[in-house]
């Protein structure tokens, strides 16, 4: 995690309207280097733990966790979700200021979205610092999410946890970790603030996620997304109907 030296004046950069090579203030930053999330030219040398390369992010999938991502045709990732028993957890990586970290305009905004849907929202100090736990609406009831947010070097980490690691800290250290040991790869390119860094599969699984939408296109279905699956992802239970009872004669 990156800690900043922020500058005494703020400014809140539109949606799409400030690209980050125009919103440098001049001012030198100070970055200590702490744990993860590392920035590419920070990364550690890879461990026990693999990381499948998705572009702008190295994703670490540790033992017990499972990754699902949807994509299109062309491999370009629309989401990315890790999962591990009843918790998952969401990343979406941004583009952000070279000087100035988008967290705290992050909350103020997904507050408002929350509760302007009816939800509830609460901010607390949590392991990742300061912290949103919410009550989202949802077709069956509310669903408990934690929006957790971090600050890089011209880059940002939204990761959304969901299921019982959103209530419980300790519920699922998996997918901390992942989180922990992601590398991201901003790039040089000048980017709008927020916009989303451009993920994409590894040659091999972007050719099987083609392959199937071509297949389910011929068939007549969806033919414009796939979900494809690596790691260790839970198979669903197989729900078998009981055997009939014998009729009393």
């Amino acid at each position: 995690m990156f800690r900043r030296r922020r500058s005494s004046k703020k400014q809140r950069p539109s949606e799409g309207a400030v690209l980050d090579s125009l919103a440098e203030s001049g001012e030198d930053e100070v970055q200590e280097v702490t744990t993860g999330p590392f920035d590419i030219a920070d990364a550690p040398e890879e461990g026990e733990t693999r990381r499948l390369d998705l572009g702008a992010i190295r994703l670490p999938i540790p033992k017990g966790v499972g990754f699902q991502a949807q994509t299109d045709a062309k491999g370009n990732i629309s989401q990315v979700l890790l999962t591990t028993g009843s918790s998952a957890l969401q990343l979406l990586v941004r583009a952000a200021p070279r000087t100035e970290g988008i967290w705290e305009t992050m909350r103020e905004d997904l507050t408002g979205q929350v509760t302007g849907q009816g939800g509830k929202v609460e901010q607390v100090e949590g392991r990742w610092g300061t912290e949103l736990v919410a009550e989202v609406a949802g077709k069956k009831g509310t669903n408990s999410v934690r929006f957790v947010g971090i600050d890089g070097p011209r880059w940002f980490v939204q990761a959304t946890f969901q299921g019982q690691r959103a209530l419980d800290e300790d519920a699922a250290p998996e997918l901390d970790q992942a989180l922990r040991e992601l590398v991201v790869d901003r790039g040089t390119d000048a980017m709008p603030v927020r916009e989303p860094l451009p993920l994409k599969l590894p040659p091999k699984m972007a050719e099987e996620a083609a392959a199937r939408i071509a297949k389910r296109k011929a068939e007549g279905g969806d033919g414009s997304r796939a979900i494809v699956a690596a790691g260790d992802t839970p198979k669903p239970a197989v729900r078998r109907k009981p055997s009939p009872r014998p009729r009393k004669r």
